[in-house]
Order: C-alpha cells, then structure tokens, then sequence
C-alpha cells in the first residue's frame, strides 16, 4: 500500500461522506485522523502519530484547496483564507494577524498550524511538507486531482513493481558508470503520484576524477515525470499512452522509464569529464531529455 494514497483516499472518503455534511471543514479534518489512523493500522500497522498526523493534515489542506467540488462551506472558507492570506508578504504577519482575529478558536496544534501553512503557501507559490520534527516551504509543484488518482487506482501497485525493478537496473547502470549510490530514509510519507520512491533520498557520489560534490537525485519527481507527466495545465493527469485503455501498456511504461531515468543517468555521464553545459549540449544531440533553465541542476 503506498501510504500517500491510502491518505488521500481516507481524506477522499470523509469530503464525501453524507455523516460529515452538516460539519466544517476543520471538523473533517480530524475526522480525516481518524478514519486515516484506522485505515493504516489496518494496511500498515501501528502508527506512529508524531508523524502521521501532520502527514494526513497537511495532505488535507492542500486537497481543500484544490478540490474540483468543493462543498459550500469549503468554498466559503478557502475564500476566505485565500483573500486574508494573499495580503501578507511573510508567513509570520499572516500568521500574527490570524491568530489575534480568530483567538477564541484557534489553538496551538497540527489543525491550524496547517491551515495556516498551507493557506500562505497557496497564495505565494509555495508547498507545505513536514520533516522530521518541523513544518516547512517547498517551492510549489503542480497537482494531481483526486479524480485522476482514482483513475491511477487499479494500476498503481502494478506501475511501482514495474518501476521498482527498472530502477534496480538504473542503479546498476550507475555503478557500472562509476557512481556511487547510497539511500536515507526520512519521515516523509510522499504523494500519491511518486509511488513512494519519494519516502526516500538518494544520493549520488560523482566518480573521483569528475572533482565534484554528492548530488541529491529526485528519484520521486523522476517517477510522477513518467506516469504524470507536466503538461500545459498545472493539474497532472495520468499518462495518455501508458494509460490509454484504463489499462496498462507496459511496453509504453518502459520506454517512458528507459527516456526519463536515461536522461538523467546520460546527462551526469557526459559531466563527468566534459562539464555541465557541454553535456546536456551532447545530451540534447542525442535525444535526450536534458533541463532547460539556464543554471538548472542536473
């Protein structure tokens, strides 16, 4: 079970649940604890709280922002919130201002610290994640609408063993080329479109003669690259090839994998005793997917 979707389809689950309608959206929210906790003690096992809660309402929170049928008082609320929010440069005058104004219900917990965070973050082009023991800002990524990942439901298991072999294979690859591959484990529970190849990070070590520091490699973003890929919308869909017949077409999945993992493994190959510019230079002659920004990271 990918723990991302096992919380989105809890949270999914109370938004739609005619016992919730006459409540609130912060009253959904702990609802949305609880039916999440019941569901990974049941899939998962115990929970560990400390960590899954910020999880299932950070998760939340964003969904209540972007919701493709938000009930009336969501509506009202995210309004509201992004009206107020838009006004603050800073998180803290934001948040200063609201907890002055709203003082007999607000209350010093993982509930509003989120509505808070992920207010601002909506309107400043920021995204609210929880490490370890602390809540922070990450630049903004689009999003996959809860319809889209029911449509990813049925393969998703099938998808993350498909793609967890592949990368055994990249990893040799790696190695064969002269790179160092080492893993951490974190606290982060992920999304849904990452598969769960985002609950980790990887690190590369370039080989001795290239004279270059570790390298993070975002295997997670690598991942929703390949079954969600950005389009012109900044909500993600999944794939139209893979996807084509509400089935999966392994070979497009593939070959798909073998373009988006080659890209980056081909690109850090060339740096290696040519540089940055001149390799995705190369890279891009070859048909390779190289980025694009001027300075962007490998």
């Amino acid at each position: 079970m990918i723990p991302a979707f096992l919380i989105r389809a809890g949270i999914d689950w109370v938004r739609h649940n005619e016992a919730f309608k006459d409540s609130n959206p912060y009253s959904r929210c702990e609802a949305s604890i609880k039916t999440c906790r019941a569901l990974w003690e049941q899939h998962v096992g115990n929970a560990d709280l400390l960590l899954l809660e910020p999880a299932i309402v950070s998760t939340y929170w964003e969904e209540f922002f972007h919701a493709e049928d938000p009930m009336r008082d969501e509506k009202e609320w995210r309004d509201g919130l992004i009206k107020r929010s838009v006004q603050y440069d800073s998180f803290d005058g934001w948040q200063d201002w609201f907890k002055k104004s709203y003082a007999k219900v607000y209350k010093d917990n993982n509930i509003w610290m989120s509505v808070l965070m992920t207010a601002w973050a909506h309107t400043h082009q920021y995204d609210v994640r929880y490490t370890e023991d602390s809540w922070e800002f990450t630049p903004s990524r689009s999003y996959l609408p809860t319809t889209q990942m029911w449509r990813l439901e049925p393969h998703i298991q099938t998808v993350a063993d498909v793609l967890k072999e592949f990368w055994y294979e990249e990893m040799r690859a790696y190695d064969q080329a002269g790179f160092t591959m080492d893993e951490q484990t974190t606290s982060y529970l992920g999304r849904v479109e990452c598969l769960g190849f985002d609950t980790k990070r990887y690190f590369l070590t370039w080989p001795p003669r290239a004279k270059r520091g570790r390298e993070e490699l975002p295997l997670g973003e690598m991942v929703s690259d390949i079954i969600v890929p950005p389009g012109d919308s900044w909500y993600r869909h999944p794939d139209n090839v893979i996807f084509a017949h509400d089935y999966v077409d392994i070979t497009a999945l593939l070959n798909r994998a073998n373009y988006i993992f080659g890209s980056r493994r081909r690109v850090l190959e060339l740096t290696v005793d040519q540089g940055a510019a001149k390799a995705k230079e190369q890279a891009s002659a070859e048909g390779w997917l190289v980025p694009e920004a001027e300075g962007a990271a490998i």
